[in-house]
């Protein structure tokens, strides 16, 4: 196994191993050690089914929850994340977001596999929280630390939110509903539970205010954060083709589907693993 870094701060490729075959017990281990290090993982020329995308979910960590998306039949914690040519609809995963944040305990990974993806475009990008946070100024650092963020799904899958009504013309069966209404609040800052790092843990998806603050206080600087978290100093950018497997630390990463390649197919399997309770 081999590991090459896709930039200078974080993110790297992995070659020289074959997924579908099982990992053992020491190349798990050097995958969980790459993983703490580089954050963002892309695993290249993979060859897997279903069947074998679990097995090796399952040897980095247990099944997280998956809500409003109906999954793959047979398999309850596989979405498949599918768009065709001609689809006109929202894109799912667009906008800079951290997967489930409005949960209690949101997902520690997620894993997304390339089935089919376009010639050109679809690509993912990224970007360090550990790195948003570490370049804050240490006064803001001291402000923000101990501060706890609110996060809803409300404006993506609450009942006038952009996914709260199934569309007919959507290839994945998203059904939006009344609990994505519900109000979770988070450190602002949290702590990585293995690398005991700070990151920043906000994003403008999900993340809709401060907790003790008025909307004009937690909104200026909401809008502050959101901006300063995706630098182009902070980013990767993974270029997908089939068989490409990435994983990304949800705790500490932002990623955002890029919407530019309209009359193409695109079709991916995504799991996510299950996470802690952030602190």
């Amino acid at each position: 196994m081999r590991i090459k870094p896709l930039t200078g701060v974080f993110g790297a490729e992995v070659t020289d191993i074959d997924l579908r075959s099982g990992v053992s017990g020491k190349q798990t281990q050097a995958i969980e050690k790459a993983f703490s290090e580089h954050v963002v993982l892309v695993f290249r020329d993979q060859d897997l089914d279903i069947d074998s995308f679990e097995v090796f979910a399952q040897c980095l960590g247990h099944f997280g929850d998956t809500p409003f998306i109906t999954p793959v039949e047979g398999h309850p914690n596989v979405v498949r994340v599918l768009r065709e040519h001609d689809e006109e609809g929202p894109l799912f995963g667009s906008g800079w977001h951290s997967d489930w944040s409005f949960q209690s305990a949101p997902p520690s990974a997620t894993l997304l596999y390339a089935v089919e993806v376009p010639d050109e475009g679809g690509d993912t990008a990224y970007t360090n929280q550990y790195l948003a946070f570490e370049t804050l100024s240490e006064s803001m650092q001291k402000l923000l630390d101990g501060l706890s963020a609110v996060h809803t799904a409300e404006r993506s899958y609450g009942p006038h939110g952009t996914f709260g009504r199934r569309d007919p013309g959507s290839s994945m069966d998203i059904r939006g509903d009344e609990s994505a209404v519900v109000h979770q609040t988070h450190p602002l800052v949290r702590t990585h539970p293995v690398t005991g790092r700070k990151a920043l843990y906000v994003n403008e998806v999900y993340t809709v205010g401060i907790e003790n603050m008025t909307s004009a206080e937690s909104s200026a600087l909401l809008k502050f954060l959101f901006e300063h978290s995706r630098q182009i100093g902070f980013t990767c950018r993974v270029r997908w083709r089939p068989g490409t497997l990435t994983m990304w630390d949800n705790r500490v990463t932002q990623h955002f589907a890029i919407n530019d390649y309209s009359g193409s197919r695109r079709e991916m399997y995504r799991i996510t693993l299950a996470g802690e309770k952030p602190r």
